[in-house]
């Protein structure tokens, strides 16, 4: 599969050298794609180097892992059609006032990748567990949340997980998303196994 890598940082750079490692195709890309040649490197043949509009129509899947007030700036045209996975968070002190209009943080970014198959994913865990994973260390296994409308968009979601050597866990539609996002969901910044994660979340409920 090929896949483009919309923010190539600690996330999306750990995640596609999993990918790659798995046999998949990567590009990376950012504003300065010339910074991420050592990247490619370490990520071995499969991988490439390019600009963000160059990895959008590259990728058969996208990983967005931009910052969240980044997103309205995507190559909204080259995504058309495509699954993107979405692993941006929204953090105030970085991105400023954004008024979601009381979506989840997934559904606004819905909003502005309007013709896109938006799957939330990956944003929950923490950069240095994928890194750890990717130099073949860390504990494989772990559970990746994922929330989005589109079921088949999912599918190739929970494969890429698999991939990355994590286990999907599906939470529903795409307003769930609100379960582990940042930077206080329930379901955001842990460390859980499947079997753990509804052991956390009934927890929670029985505590709120």
């Amino acid at each position: 599969m090929k896949i483009g890598i919309l923010g190539s940082g600690g996330i999306g750079g750990s995640l596609g050298r999993l990918w790659t490692a798995a046999g998949h195709e990567v590009m990376f890309a950012s504003r300065h794609p010339e910074n991420l040649v050592s990247l490619k490197i370490k990520a071995g043949a499969n991988a490439q180097i390019g600009s963000l509009a160059e990895a959008a129509e590259f990728g058969e899947v996208i990983l967005e892992a931009v910052p969240f007030c980044a997103v309205p700036t995507m190559p909204v045209g080259k995504l058309k059609g495509k699954t993107v996975l979405s692993a941006s968070n929204y953090y105030p002190s970085r991105d400023g006032n954004i008024d979601l209009k009381g979506k989840s943080q997934s559904e606004w970014v819905a909003e502005h990748l309007p013709e896109a198959r938006i799957v939330k994913a990956f944003n929950m865990m923490e950069a240095g567990v994928m890194e750890l994973l990717a130099d073949g260390q860390g504990r494989e296994g772990l559970a990746i949340m994922i929330a989005g409308d589109d079921e088949a968009a999912k599918l190739i979601a929970k494969q890429l997980v698999v991939d990355a050597k994590f286990q999907a866990v599906d939470l529903g539609v795409l307003a769930q998303g609100r379960v582990f996002q940042a930077p206080d969901a329930p379901l955001y910044d842990v460390q859980l196994t499947p079997d753990e994660v509804y052991v956390h979340l009934k927890r929670q409920e029985n505590n709120s």
